[in-house]
């Protein structure tokens, strides 16, 4: 609500401000200032149109209320992108994803899956970390991937570098996606 308010006043302030400059300034910088405010002005306006035009991810799979941006649940998607499995994450801090063996069992077992040939016996750990989840690959053959919801791109996780996970995120582990809400 806060970022909507914000903008809304960058918009009015910084055109109230270009048509103020471009009508009574009388300087050699009057046009220079009015391009900059306008574009000031442009580029609030886009975002604030931008809140208010529901994403593709959040048509799918529902919007997360932006008071709470905890992540609850990990979701084992098909090729068609539908729910097949999930794993509940209040209570948790740490989960090993893998596959199953009788000497080290993982907290989310994807030997089921089609791809999971490509998956290390501990794959992955994800870990619960001020007041966030993080992934991290565990030196794997077939690495991760990381789709962030904000802007749509594909990330690689890289060894020991933890990556910072939100709601609405998807995980590639070998080529099984895991959605984070």
């Amino acid at each position: 609500m806060w970022k909507k308010i914000t903008d809304s006043g960058i918009v009015i302030c910084a055109t109230g401000l270009a048509i103020y400059t471009a009508v009574w300034l009388e300087s050699i910088w009057r046009w220079l200032l009015f391009v900059v405010l306008m574009v000031a002005a442009i580029i609030a306006l886009n975002d604030l149109i931008d809140q208010f035009i529901p994403h593709k991810r959040e048509k799918k799979y529902g919007r997360q209320e932006e008071t709470d941006r905890s992540i609850r649940e990990l979701i084992l998607l098909d090729e068609n992108e539908k729910p097949v499995k999930a794993w509940d994450l209040a209570g948790k801090v740490s989960l090993l994803i893998g596959r199953d063996n009788p000497q080290e069992p993982v907290d989310v077992d994807l030997e089921e899956c089609e791809y999971s040939a490509l998956i290390d016996e501990q794959h992955a750990v994800l870990n619960y970390c001020m007041d966030a989840w993080y992934v991290e690959d565990l030196n794997s053959l077939n690495g991760i991937r990381v789709r962030k919801i904000s802007d749509g791109l594909c990330y690689r996780v890289m060894k020991n570098r933890p990556c910072r996970l939100e709601p609405g995120d998807l995980l590639f582990i070998a080529n099984t996606k895991l959605l984070i809400t």
